[in-house]
C-alpha cells in the first residue's frame, strides 16, 4: 500500500494581494474556508479585518494558520460542525482555491453561507479549466497530474468561467465581479495579455477572482 503524496513546500502559503481589489476588510469578520497556512488571512488582518476564522483539513497547515488567524478549526469541510465557528454571524466568506478540491462544492458553500450575514460578501478564486495549456495538453491527448497548478491532482471538480459563476447563481448568492487572474508577478501578467491580445485573455487566465454578495 502507497502512503499518501505529501504536498509540495509552499503548497498552504500562497496569498493573493488581488482579493485586495474586490473586497475592504475593515473591521469585517471573515471565514477562511481552507485557509491553508493562513496567509490570504493574515494578508486581510494587515488590511483592517477584525477577526478571521479559518478552516483547515490538513494538520500541519492548520498549525501554522494559528500562528497568524484569530482561530483556526481543522476538519472535513464536508463535516464541519458549525457551532465550532462561534455565534456571530460573518461580513465576507473566503474560499480560496477549495471549492475545487471537494466533491460536493455546491453543499459546502449552502453550509458555510448560512453563517453569513444577509448583504455580506463571498470572494472565491478557482482554477480555470479552459486555459491555453488545458487546450494544448488535449490536443496532445493527455491530462497531466501534478503537485499543484490546474492540473492539481487532488482536484474533483473542474471549472470554466460561466461553470463558476452558476455555482455562485446556484448557491444564491448575486455575482459582482469575476476577474481574470494570471499570476502575483507584473511582468508575467502583462506578457500574458499581450499574447491573448486582450481579446481572448480569459483563456490565458490561470484563475479567476469571484465576489459575489448574499442577498438581503
Amino acid at each position: 500500500m502507497s502512503l499518501p503524496r505529501l504536498p509540495r513546500p509552499g503548497y498552504f502559503s500562497d496569498a493573493k494581494p488581488a482579493f485586495l481589489e474586490l473586497i475592504d476588510p475593515r473591521g469585517l469578520r471573515v471565514l477562511d474556508l481552507g485557509c491553508g497556512g493562513g496567509y490570504n488571512g493574515a494578508l486581510l488582518k494587515r488590511a483592517g479585518a477584525r477577526e478571521v476564522v479559518g478552516v483547515e483539513l490538513h494538520a500541519g497547515a492548520a498549525a501554522q494558520a494559528r500562528k497568524r488567524l484569530d482561530a483556526v478549526v481543522q476538519g472535513d469541510l464536508a463535516h464541519l460542525d458549525l457551532a465550532q465557528l462561534g455565534d456571530e454571524p460573518f461580513d465576507v466568506i473566503l474560499a480560496s482555491d477549495v471549492l475545487e478540491h471537494l466533491a460536493e462544492p455546491e453543499a459546502v458553500l449552502a453550509r458555510a453561507l448560512t453563517r453569513l450575514r444577509p448583504g455580506g460578501a463571498v470572494v472565491v478564486s478557482l482554477p480555470n479549466v479552459a486555459h491555453v495549456v488545458v487546450f494544448a495538453n488535449l490536443l496532445m491527448k493527455r491530462w497531466p497530474r501534478r503537485s499543484s497548478g490546474i492540473f492539481d491532482r487532488t482536484h474533483l471538480r473542474f471549472f470554466a468561467k460561466r461553470d463558476m459563476v452558476r455555482l455562485l447563481e446556484g448557491a444564491g448568492l448575486h455575482v459582482l465581479r469575476i476577474e481574470p487572474y494570471f499570476t502575483r508577478y507584473a511582468a508575467i501578467r502583462a506578457a500574458c495579455l499581450v499574447l491573448s491580445l486582450y481579446v481572448f485573455r480569459d483563456f490565458w487566465a490561470r484563475q479567476f477572482l469571484l465576489l459575489a454578495e448574499k442577498p438581503r
